[in-house]
């Protein structure tokens, strides 16, 4: 049976020994290049879990600063 990637479901490259996944291994798919991991429960690929850097921030906990505004300068006319 062929490993599958949940999302695109193009087949997951792995070493042609592994009958099955291993539940501790990460894996990736070269095609959407989401993190895989395996599911012994349900045997399948299941995609894993993002890390904390990488979730969004509240937009209440965000800083809300407008950026400054540059001084006008004087335009020299074409005749001077």
């Amino acid at each position: 049976m062929p490993w599958r990637c949940p999302a695109c479901r193009t087949e997951i490259r792995h070493d042609p020994g592994e009958s099955r996944p291993s539940p501790t291994a990460a894996y990736r798919c070269h095609v959407c290049r989401l993190d895989l991991r395996f599911d012994a429960v349900s045997s399948r690929m299941e995609i894993a879990p993002l890390h904390s850097e990488h979730t969004i921030v509240n937009r209440e906990e965000r800083n809300r600063t407008l950026p400054t505004t540059m001084p006008t300068r004087q335009r020299k006319s074409p005749t001077d």
